[in-house]
This record gives structure tokens, C-alpha cells and sequence, in this order.
């Protein structure tokens, strides 16, 4: 199984490019590198992208809170994961689920 496909198969989570190379058989760094090499982005940014399309698909169509959608997503807490999706979105959970 490719990354894209296993890294699509996980989007419910967040998990470290570590994860990935492991299941794959290959280190992270060689990982991220033929990732880049081939689509232009790295391994950690086609997992931050596919993790922040989960986050923003649940913040726009459920009603769960930003601390069940944080443990959904394996954050280690809401804090985290709102300091990870306001660098990634420019917005706090709270503030996109408001404006979408």
C-alpha cells in the first residue's frame, strides 16, 4: 500500500511521519524525501493537510465539541490541536466552525 493511500486510510488521526515509514518499511527521513520528490510536498505536509480536512469536515458538519473532535483526532489535548489547526488555517476551531 502506497503512502498517500495509507495516510488517507488514517486521516482520523493524527499520527507522526514515523507511523508511516514504519509500516512502509522505511525510514521517515527517506519517507518524507521521495514524498517531496515526487509531489512537490513533504511527508509531515501531505499528513497535516489530510488531518486538517478531517478537522474542518468535522467542525462544519457535526455537532461535536472541539475537545471530542481533538480526541477523535488524536491530539494529546484541545490546546494542541487548536494551536496545530490555527497555524495550519490562520483560525482557531472555535472561529472556522463560526464562519463555516
Amino acid at each position: 500500500m502506497t503512502f498517500q493511500r495509507k495516510s488517507n486510510c488514517s486521516t482520523e488521526k493524527k499520527e507522526k511521519v514515523l507511523y508511516y515509514a514504519d509500516r512502509l518499511h522505511l525510514s521517515a527521513g527517506y519517507l518524507s524525501t521521495i514524498i517531496k520528490r515526487v509531489s512537490g510536498k513533504t511527508a509531515a505536509e501531505w499528513i497535516d493537510d489530510y488531518v486538517t480536512l478531517e478537522a474542518k469536515a468535522l467542525l462544519k458538519s457535526t455537532n461535536l465539541t472541539i475537545q471530542q473532535i481533538s480526541d477523535e483526532l488524536n491530539f494529546p489535548s484541545q490546546s494542541f490541536f487548536g494551536k496545530y489547526f490555527k497555524r495550519i488555517t490562520g483560525l482557531s476551531p472555535k472561529e472556522y466552525r463560526e464562519k463555516n
